[in-house]
């Protein structure tokens, strides 16, 4: 039986994928931000010194695709960093988003929870499952995403991912501490289908905790 890793290891791999994430966010940036915004820098000066209105107007036609093209990837960091959904509208939502980003039209079944996903749990969740969906997308290996939620006394949320072929097992146990730091369990049901469990009762009614 394989030694569970210590929380050393456990950190230091944390450490490597938020560099990992950094690393691609900064990539980003500088070839894809950084690209279109010298192609709308150099575009503003040659529509600065063209005196051909037909010429003028592809040199604006290009500012405004780079314009288009820079908005997009920034958006798109935007999502990854911390998805809008999340805080907005809930858990289900920004998952969705996050899956139709890495796999446009695959199927997806997210019920709509009937109350928000306390906090620390719902971004654990996402983190979750944004890692297995980002590794499965690397290896172009499609993932399912269903996710149900029970809030009676002792409910809970159930996540499960499946995918077509075996998914990477190299963030398990990081991914399983994490669920573990708010109460929850991740599984490997089997080499293609990892189950998030995380508590998911029913709504306060007690006036104190809004307070």
């Amino acid at each position: 039986m394989p030694t569970p890793p210590s929380s050393a290891q456990l950190l230091l791999q944390l450490f490597r994928l938020q560099e990992a994430d950094r690393h691609r966010v900064g990539r980003a940036l500088h070839n894809q931000v950084g690209q279109s915004l010298s192609a709308i820098r150099m575009g503003a000066h040659l529509v600065q010194s063209e005196d051909d209105p037909e010429i003028r107007q592809e040199d604006l036609q290009d500012i405004i695709r780079a314009s288009d093209e820079a908005v997009a990837v920034v958006r798109d960091l935007h999502a990854t960093l911390h998805p809008p959904q999340l805080d907005s509208i809930g858990l289900d939502a920004a998952l969705r988003a996050e899956h139709e980003r890495l796999f446009p039209g695959a199927a997806i079944a997210l019920a709509a929870l009937p109350h928000s996903l306390a906090a620390d749990s719902a971004l654990v969740a996402f983190r979750i499952a944004q890692t297995v969906m980002r590794v499965a997308s690397e290896a172009d290996n499609p993932l399912i995403l269903v996710l149900t939620g029970d809030e009676g006394a002792s409910g809970s949320i159930t996540l499960d991912m499946q995918a077509d072929a075996g998914i990477d097992r190299a963030n398990l146990p990081l991914l399983q501490a994490l669920a573990a730091m708010v109460d929850g369990r991740l599984n490997a049901m089997t080499g293609t289908h990892w189950r998030l469990r995380l508590p998911y009762g029913p709504t306060s009614t007690d006036p104190s905790d809004s307070a």
